[in-house]
């Protein structure tokens, strides 16, 4: 084509050898990848203006060479430049946004959530919202705003990638789109270019869908445990799980902290709430917060097929109920719309939770209480109207009360009366010989007091005052404290209403209440009470039962004294038994050699060795008759040991001999040697080298017999000799059967008391001095200082008796 004509019809003109027009493709394939290409031809694949020599410039070192005469110079490939729009190519940024879109005059719904995907091209800068199809939705979806650039505002500027962000409400054509989340290029590319984006929201719920969707769903239905009601009312009754719970209302007006005690019981899982009233609350006191019902857990929720026109539900609607698991220490739970926590439980439901559940309830939760400030209560004087019990009862109430009677204490000690009698402390002479009868009502602790007749006395006996409670001088007129049993004695002084009465006298059953109650009495009390009633000679009775008392303990030491000294020693036969380890006639072990303390009998020269060895004080003690009739030990004594011996008379009569003189007794170890017989050490031999220890002849018959009895094998013995078989016991020396569960019996138990204790329990015994003697024993008496009848307890020395009036060489030496 000519150059410098314009690019008019007629002006233009063709080249009849081109014969291709097509344009080349700025792209080439490579491996199905796209790559740029970087040769750039014209239609037909012509070269290009730019690429002659005409267009070159100096630096093009390429086109424009001088050295182009010489030959080519090769130079480096030029670099690869990637366009925009081809970089960019099919890459997006995707959106996840929503719209509200309103329903009008539809009472199911009000709005519809739409979801839509906002999706921005990077290569153009282009954005489309497309909306994903839902089946049977009935709305027409799919791409809701063609692919194009958008306008942000009115001063003509578009939206691009860096206005783009989570929670950000987007306008496209009056129509607003608030985005929420984003994928995860989307995410990666913004942050690659420097933009954080916000924290992702979530997309509301659509009511009307979800409505249907619950349509749907059926509703869990809760399985029917297959429980015995009769067995857990027979397990359970009574036993319930205690916890201490707290309602914190104080958000609302005039709220406070209040405490309640929630249980529950294991008989049936229901759940009571009652509330600890404070009698300073001022509030009702209703008994219970929540009647005994099972605890729903979500007690709102209800299926979406209930029916709105009933008001109550039942066991088929409520999925869940409250059960110990639950119930943690520390833990919140809702009682119908109220929030309580609990902060402690009983001991025993700590107990149920460890064995049963095996949980550990956390310790209690300390819940900090505004606390109160407490005024000192001030009680009014009495006004003189009744008792001051009846003065103080108004303080305590409107409605005034009767002072509260100890109903029990009346009818245990109703008619029991402490009296004493006393005299007049007297001023005037005619006072002197008065004398009163002072009586203690134990039942309601009133004071009565009568005069006693005297012929000619002047003085009106009968009543001096009426049975009334009487104050003690110090107490307060106000607050009163009453006289005492435990303030009365011998010599005590009882002001009744300006008159002193003295105490000189009382009843044996003040001494006998005193003596079964001693907690609600001095020692003091009780002293002078004891000593009024031994001067008096009322206590003769105890006092010679004390005395047998005492002497049946004395007498009981000294025999049990005697019978753990006594050891009786085996005889020969039963040491020969107990070395060999053969029990005769039984499979039992051997004898011990020592018996436990009682003994069966004991020979006369035993008795006296251990009569010498124990050294008994008195020569009449006798054993007890109760063990001799019982043949049994009783649980307040010991076994004791009878011995065998000549009668009383004879013993009397025997002297004594000087220690060490004893012909028939020897300290000497080996004193029962000579005892003994003299092959005792031959027949100890034999038995240690298995031979018979006794001799046995043989008799004539075995001596000469016949060759056929001869010819019969003899039993083995221990030497073979003689056809004896030494290992068979005769009959004689035979125990019985049951031998063997005697023996073992007899071992296990306290062993019977002797028959020769029974023989010396029937000897004729001397008796006893009278009780008399014993109490006029003569005595040195430390003289002491002057004293009164009537004082509460004597201090002074007193010597003791010489020596025991039980013992019959001292009595006659005196």
């Amino acid at each position: 084509m000519a150059w410098g004509l314009p690019k008019l019809p007629g002006l233009t003109f063709s080249d009849p050898t081109k014969t291709r027009y097509h344009m080349r493709s700025s792209l080439r394939y490579y491996q199905g990848h796209r790559f740029p290409d970087t040769l750039v031809k014209g239609p037909g694949g012509t070269a290009t203006d730019v690429e002659s020599n005409a267009f070159a410039l100096p630096e093009d070192s390429v086109n424009y060479d001088p050295s182009l005469t010489y030959g080519r110079v090769k130079q480096p490939a030029l670099p690869m430049v990637i366009p925009h729009w081809v970089h960019y190519d099919k890459r997006c940024l995707n959106f996840t946004a929503f719209f509200k879109q309103p329903v009008y005059e539809n009472p199911n719904e009000n709005y519809r959530v739409r979801i839509v995907n906002i999706v921005y091209f990077l290569e153009d800068d282009t954005i489309t919202v497309i909306e994903p199809r839902t089946r049977n939705s009935g709305l027409w979806q799919g791409r809701m705003v063609k692919r194009d650039k958008i306008l942000k505002n009115d001063m003509g500027e578009y939206w691009h990638w860096k206005d783009l962000d989570n929670g950000k409400d987007i306008c496209i054509f009056g129509k607003v789109f608030h985005t929420v989340s984003c994928d995860l290029f989307t995410k990666e590319w913004l942050e690659s270019q420097g933009i954080e984006l916000s924290k992702e929201e979530d997309i509301p719920v659509d009511p009307y869908v979800e409505k249907e969707r619950w349509k749907k769903i059926q509703p869990p239905r809760r399985t029917v445990a297959h429980d015995d009601p009769l067995r857990r009312f027979l397990e359970y009754d009574g036993k319930v799980l205690a916890f201490n719970v707290v309602w914190d209302n104080r958000d609302s007006v005039n709220g406070e902290l209040v405490e309640y005690k929630l249980i529950y019981f294991l008989q049936d899982d229901c759940i009571s709430v009652k509330e600890l009233h404070d009698p300073r609350g001022g509030k009702d006191p209703f008994p219970l917060l929540l009647k005994k019902m099972k605890l729903p857990k979500k007690w709102k929720e209800k299926p979406v097929s209930f029916p709105s026109i009933v008001m109550e539900t039942t066991e088929e609607e409520v999925t869940e109920y409250y059960s110990p698991r639950d119930l943690i220490v520390g833990e919140t739970i809702f009682v119908l719309g109220r929030r309580f926590l609990i902060f402690d439980c009983d001991q025993f439901t700590r107990k149920y939770f460890k064995t049963m559940l095996n949980i550990d309830q956390p310790p209690r939760v300390e819940i900090p209480q505004k606390k109160m400030k407490e005024f000192p209560k001030m009680f009014p004087p009495h006004i003189g109207i009744g008792t001051p019990e009846d003065s103080l009862g108004s303080c305590f109430g409107l409605m005034p009360k009767p002072p509260h009677k100890d109903v029990i204490k009346y009818n245990l000690n109703a008619n029991k009366y402490l009296r004493y009698l006393c005299v007049l402390d007297w001023i005037h002479p005619e006072d002197k010989s008065r004398k009163f009868v002072l009586s203690y009502s134990l039942a309601d602790g009133t004071i009565k007091i009568g005069e006693v007749p005297q012929r000619n006395s002047g003085f009106r006996e009968g009543k001096f005052l009426k049975a009334m409670l009487l104050e003690t001088p110090e107490s307060d007129p106000n607050f009163p404290t009453y006289f005492t049993p435990d303030k009365f004695y011998i010599g005590a002084i009882v002001p009744v209403f300006k008159h002193r009465f003295k105490i000189i006298g009382c009843d044996l059953f003040v001494y006998r209440y005193m003596s079964s109650n001693p907690e609600k009495f001095p020692q003091e009390v009780i002293d002078n009470v004891r000593n009024y009633h031994m001067r008096e000679g009322n206590l003769k009775d105890e006092l010679e039962d004390a005395v047998k008392d005492l002497e049946a303990a004395e007498m009981r030491a000294q025999l049990a004294k005697i019978g753990q000294a006594a050891v009786a020693e085996p005889n020969a036969m039963e040491r020969c038994l107990s070395e060999l380890g053969v029990v005769e006639g039984s499979a039992s072990p051997p004898r011990p050699a020592t018996p436990p303390l009682t003994t069966d009998h004991m020979s006369y020269d035993d008795s006296l060795r251990a009569a010498r060895l124990s050294n008994p004080p008195c020569d009449n003690v006798l054993p007890l008759k109760g063990i001799l009739k019982s043949g049994e030990a009783r649980d307040d004594h010991q076994k004791v040991v009878c011995f065998s011996g000549p009668s009383t008379e004879q013993q009397r009569e025997a002297k004594p001999r000087p220690t060490g003189q004893d012909s028939e007794f020897d300290e000497d170890p080996n004193f029962c040697d000579k005892f003994k017989e003299s092959d005792v050490a031959e027949r100890a031999e034999r038995r240690a080298k298995h031979i018979c220890p006794y001799e046995i002849a043989p008799s004539a018959q075995t001596a000469g017999g016949s060759a056929d009895e001869s010819a019969k094998p003899s039993p083995p013995g221990y030497l073979g000799t003689f056809g004896v078989q030494c290992k068979e016991v005769p009959d004689y020396m035979r125990l019985p059967h049951d031998a063997y569960e005697k023996v073992k019996k007899l071992r296990q138990d306290v062993t019977k008391i002797s028959p020769a204790a029974e023989k010396l329990a029937g000897l004729p015994r001397e008796d006893f001095p009278p009780v008399s003697t014993c109490m006029e024993t003569k005595t040195e008496v430390v003289p002491c200082p002057p004293h009164k009848e009537e004082d509460v307890a004597f201090s002074c020395p007193r010597a003791e008796p010489g020596a025991p009036c039980c013992d019959p060489e001292k009595r006659k030496s005196e």
